[in-house]
């Protein structure tokens, strides 16, 4: 048995566990693609036929699990005659930690700018959900995927999903 609880252990610190803790940061970029849905002016559903995205997030621990974060994000979209949406929300993401491989959830509130094409102008709050898979490349680095849906008040639903690069700092 003592065997076992060994070589746990050492896996566990070999592989890097995920251990955001109290004061710990973390800088993701990331870069994916994107789309939306919104009633069109001929009562259809407008959607276009590609977009993307990029977003720079940034992240402080709260508990081992718990963070707060900030994320702002723009898009670009085609096929529509053109469009684009910008957002910045903030909000809270908990880490189910599984050694190298850290899935998380995140819901954040804020705004969301809509403009171009089929889209209707202006700015709307945002209630944003989704989560990730992070995959520790060491203590201070990760990548991985990430997916929001975005809508709240507005009529358009804006869904995203991309890789990200993380930098984490402050964790002793």
């Amino acid at each position: 048995m003592f065997r076992v609880a060994a070589s746990a252990a050492i896996l566990s610190a070999a592989t890097g566990a995920a251990r955001a803790g109290e004061g710990e940061s973390a800088l993701s970029g990331s870069l994916g693609w994107a789309t939306y849905a919104t009633p069109g002016k001929d009562g259809m559903t407008a959607h276009p036929s590609i977009g993307g995205v990029a977003a720079i997030t940034y992240e402080r621990g709260i508990s081992e699990a718990l963070s707060w974060r900030v994320s702002v994000a723009g898009g670009g979209f085609a096929g529509d005659g053109g469009s684009g949406a910008g957002w910045l929300a903030g909000g809270l993401v908990y880490r189910f930690d599984v050694l190298k491989y850290v899935p998380y959830a995140l819901v954040g509130v804020g705004g969301i700018g809509l403009g171009g094409g089929p889209l209707p102008g202006g700015f709307d709050p945002l209630l944003e959900l989704g989560g990730g898979l992070d995959v520790l490349s060491s203590r201070d680095r990760s990548w991985g995927v990430e997916a929001r849906l975005g809508s709240f008040a507005g009529n358009t639903t804006i869904f995203t999903i991309g890789v990200r690069r993380t930098w984490r700092w402050g964790y002793f």
